[in-house]
């Protein structure tokens, strides 16, 4: 199977989540293949070998990927209902361990809060977008709601004390935000 970091140039990534510890890459891929060509797939495991219940996907257009979002999210899996959603990590974030987005520099990753129930990823990373943002995620429950809060990573420590300075406390989609230091990332 070929890792993330090395997929064909044109390939599209989806994060698929809520895996059962029993699905393993080829499982995942036969289910996968119901919607498109899959050039990859692999289910994210610990150092122990154990999944983490999540994979990445990646098929071969933009269309097909679109397609297992809109098919594939809330079917059935080994007796799970997976969701499937865009990847938003840089290729490679995970096969070749921790990297500076996924796991951040000290200071750099900051929790924001109170976030309006429609608020996306993209509306945060949009918002921060000439801050110097280089991830952003909203996260959501089990339920596929959300739970009203994300975070955002920033290129330096600077700009994340520039965005705390500017947005804490300043009303965005009709809330005011809590924006701090992420203590978790």
């Amino acid at each position: 199977m070929a890792d993330a970091a090395a997929a064909p140039v044109g390939t599209v990534r989806c994060y698929v989540g809520n895996l059962s510890w029993a699905v393993d890459d080829e499982t995942l891929k036969a289910h996968m293949e119901t919607v498109g060509t899959v050039v990859s797939s692999n289910v994210m495991r610990k150092g122990d070998g154990r999944s983490k219940g999540c994979a990445i996907v990646e098929f071969s257009t933009a269309a097909e990927a679109a397609k297992a979002k809109a098919e594939l999210t809330d079917t059935e899996l080994e007796g799970r209902k997976i969701f499937v959603r865009e990847d938003k990590e840089p290729a490679g974030a995970f096969a070749a361990g921790p990297s500076k987005v996924a796991s951040g520099t000290p200071g750099t990753s900051l929790y924001i809060g109170n976030l309006a129930w429609e608020v996306t990823w993209q509306d945060l990373k949009d918002l921060f977008t000439d801050k110097g943002v280089v991830y952003a995620d909203v996260k959501f429950g089990r339920d596929g709601r959300s739970r009203g809060w994300g975070i955002a990573r920033f290129e330096t420590p600077e700009q994340a004390a520039s965005v705390i300075a500017e947005f804490n406390e300043t009303e965005y989609m009709g809330r005011k935000l809590a924006v701090r230091e992420d203590k978790q990332g």
